[in-house]
């Protein structure tokens, strides 16, 4: 009886001393708000009820990054705040100032916040990237470069003009049907095909049907997904047991991938010609060429640790280079539907330079460097992304690290902060892009226009050495699906009844969850607004309808 009783004493005196820390812990956050930007602050709530109220007031599904915006509005608040959530989550430092940016990205390259790596992890492995600092950030990017250059990415215009031939061909039998469909599940399965031949030489096929990969990733990602009991479901034995499964079936696939490739790549003693070649084989060249060791001996199989971190930066692209990408071909989509001028400067452009659309796939398959002369075209892409920014990047804030305002010269702390780049608030403020900056007018992008945008206020693919390697690839993705599809295809969207109805029954994640659909459905006026799941993806994944045309100039 004495053992039990000084066992409860003691639990319950380390549960007071616990709870007493966290306390104080909270009071020292509450203290250091004080006095700094940011909405109205309680000493009891923080910052928590002025944001609970606003996102109250938007849909159940929209992207925090919009609401971030409405805050800043709301209190008449400069282009930076902070905001108190403890005991929530990280407070923060909402940075929508691009001289700001600047100096946490460019400047002081303050390291990654933690908060992405659990995420990131569960989706992709272990030290993807994405996530990483220091010498092993380093030695991944170095390896994966020449996969990502812009003369290897021009090699990968071909083979990505038959995907996107396949694209096309789904979406005629979309016309036929006269059906409503999520706009997102065919851009979705056709980025998938295109890293996948691209980065791996793996025709995954998932335009013309499924792979167990694909199932995988896709239930891996509605498992992570936020909702109301999250942080409940995430402990459950059976969601750990499924998370665990999806993992296995992903890492293996990929290392059965890499361990072939390896062989092949160790039986070459020189290779004279990159043609053909995949992301992976050359990062494999970079393997060989920095380890003189291996070189020498050749062994017959990789390094576990090397083998661990090469398969989890394929995964890594697999997921961020479609699901990204795929959600940008949504919305050039919607934009240039809703701005018929700029679609019909678009498919001139795309007629003067590439020729007539029945020629198009042949002459980009023989002359892809004319994608660098589609200047409308890049501009359209760069202002559908600076108002539907897919990314961002947080960082950690630091003792030494406190951000200038240069207008008034005041310095900000950045200490226990987690810092947000808010590309979304960047992109829609009005004291950067003028009173236009929600109407979409890729006109700003133009040579005799660039000299008006502030240095570091586009940053979809952030700026900087830790930018994404991937950006070539996904602009001639881009490009490619614009210069095929724009003059032989037309998008109308079906948010109606009839329309969401049809979709509600494709038992899609978009669909799982009728209860997204009641309320208020847009933000500040826009219907087609961005949800998160997974990345920033347009709502119930973009369902429309499409026609055939014949669009001549």
């Amino acid at each position: 009886m004495f053992e039990l009783r000084t066992v409860l004493l003691a639990a319950v005196a380390i549960g007071i001393a616990y709870v007493a820390r966290g306390l104080v812990n909270g009071y020292k956050l509450r203290a250091r708000r004080q006095g700094l930007p940011g909405p109205p602050h309680s000493w009891l709530f923080g910052d928590l009820g002025t944001m609970g109220k606003i996102n109250d007031a938007n849909p159940a599904r929209a992207h925090p990054h919009a609401v971030l915006i409405q805050v800043r509005k709301m209190f008449n608040l400069p282009r930076y705040m902070y905001l108190d959530l403890w005991p929530i989550t990280y407070s923060i430092l909402v940075v929508q100032d691009p001289d700001m940016a600047q100096q946490v990205v460019v400047e002081h390259q303050a390291l990654k916040h933690p908060i992405p790596k659990d995420i990131m992890e569960a989706v992709v492995g272990p030290d993807d990237m994405v996530t990483m600092d220091g010498p092993q950030w380093k030695m991944w990017r170095t390896m994966f470069a020449p996969g990502f250059s812009n003369k290897h990415v021009m090699s990968q215009v071909p083979g990505f003009v038959d995907d996107v031939n396949i694209f096309i061909e789904r979406l005629s039998e979309h016309a036929e049907r006269r059906d409503v469909f999520r706009l997102f599940e065919r851009t979705s399965r056709l980025t998938v095909d295109a890293i996948g031949r691209s980065v791996l030489n793996i025709q995954f096929n998932m335009q013309r049907g499924d792979h167990a990969f694909f199932r995988a990733l896709t239930q891996q990602l509605q498992l992570l997904e936020n909702g109301p009991f999250g942080i409940l479901t995430g402990w459950s034995p059976l969601v750990i047991y499924q998370k665990w499964c999806n993992n296995r079936i992903m890492s293996d696939y990929f290392g059965k991938v890499l361990d072939d490739a390896y062989a092949k790549r160790r039986l070459q003693r020189e290779i004279k010609d990159d043609s053909g070649r995949t992301t992976l084989d050359l990062a494999l060249d970079s393997c060989f060429a920095g380890e003189s060791s291996i070189v020498e001996a050749r062994p017959e199989k990789l390094n576990p640790t090397l083998r661990t971190g090469i398969i989890t930066q394929l995964r890594t692209f697999v997921f961020a280079g479609h699901d990204t990408t795929a959600a940008t071909i949504c919305y050039l989509f919607y934009v240039l539907s809703k701005n018929p001028t700029c679609l019909q400067r678009l498919r001139e452009e795309h007629e003067i330079i590439l020729g007539s659309s029945s020629t198009t796939a042949s002459t980009l398959k023989s002359s892809p460097h004319l994608l660098n002369q589609l200047e409308y075209t890049h501009c359209v892409i760069k202002e559908t992304l600076r108002l539907y920014p897919i990314g961002g990047t947080v960082r950690s804030g630091s003792p030494s690290l406190h951000l200038t305002d240069r207008e008034t010269g005041e310095k900000f702390p950045t200490d226990g902060y987690m810092i947000m780049i808010d590309q979304y608030g960047m992109g829609r403020s009005e004291d950067i892009w003028g009173p236009d900056a929600n109407d979409f007018n890729p006109d700003r992008f133009m040579p005799e226009n660039s000299g008006k945008i502030p240095k570091g206020a586009y940053r979809a693919f952030e700026l900087g050495p830790k930018n994404c390697i991937g950006q070539n690839f996904a602009i001639m993705e881009m490009k490619v699906v614009l210069a095929l599809v724009a003059r032989v295809m037309e998008f109308s969207t079906a948010l109606d009844e009839e329309g969401l109805a049809e979709v509600g029954r494709d038992g899609s994640d978009f669909a799982k969850d009728p209860s997204f659909r009641k309320g208020k459905q847009d933000v500040e006026g826009e219907e087609m607004y961005q949800v998160l799941v997974g990345a920033a993806k347009p709502r119930e994944g973009m369902p429309v309808r499409v026609k055939k045309v014949d669009w001549k100039p």
